[in-house]
């Protein structure tokens, strides 16, 4: 499925090629670059070998253009979230974790909640995840 990812702020593209770009900053307040695949489900993420990040570490993410932060709050205070349009210009909320290396991902549309990775049970319960997006 050919996507494009979206800051819910700015409306700015966040994917360039196959690659999700967030701007983040570690725990020590050192900012980076993160690449997050496309594809939902592969936890691969490309960082400057510089930008230490701890695996369990938090993480708070912010769009690289506009520079706002991507938490979302209301539903969890460690999950982030952006938008993902399909090639019919559809809307879906996706959200992430903000633990390095943790596996869970939750794409959200108006009538259904799909989850990804081993971690995705940890923050909230998916039959009122859809009302409180």
């Amino acid at each position: 499925m050919k996507a494009n990812y979206i800051c819910p702020h700015c409306r700015s593209f966040l994917n360039v090629g196959d690659k999700i770009i967030i701007a983040a900053k570690n725990s020590k307040k050192e900012r980076g670059i993160l690449l997050f695949s496309m594809e939902l489900g592969d936890y691969t993420v490309l960082k400057h070998p510089s930008f230490d990040i701890e695996i369990g570490e938090k993480v708070n993410m912010y769009c690289p253009l506009c520079k706002t932060n991507l938490k979302k709050h209301k539903i969890h205070d460690n999950l982030f979230g952006i938008i993902m349009q399909d090639e019919e210009d559809k809307e879906m909320q996706i959200l992430f974790s903000g633990t390095y290396g943790e596996k869970c991902t939750y794409r959200i549309t108006d009538k259904d909640v799909e989850s990804f990775g081993k971690d995705a049970g940890k923050y909230i319960d998916l039959d009122n995840l859809i009302s409180m997006s």
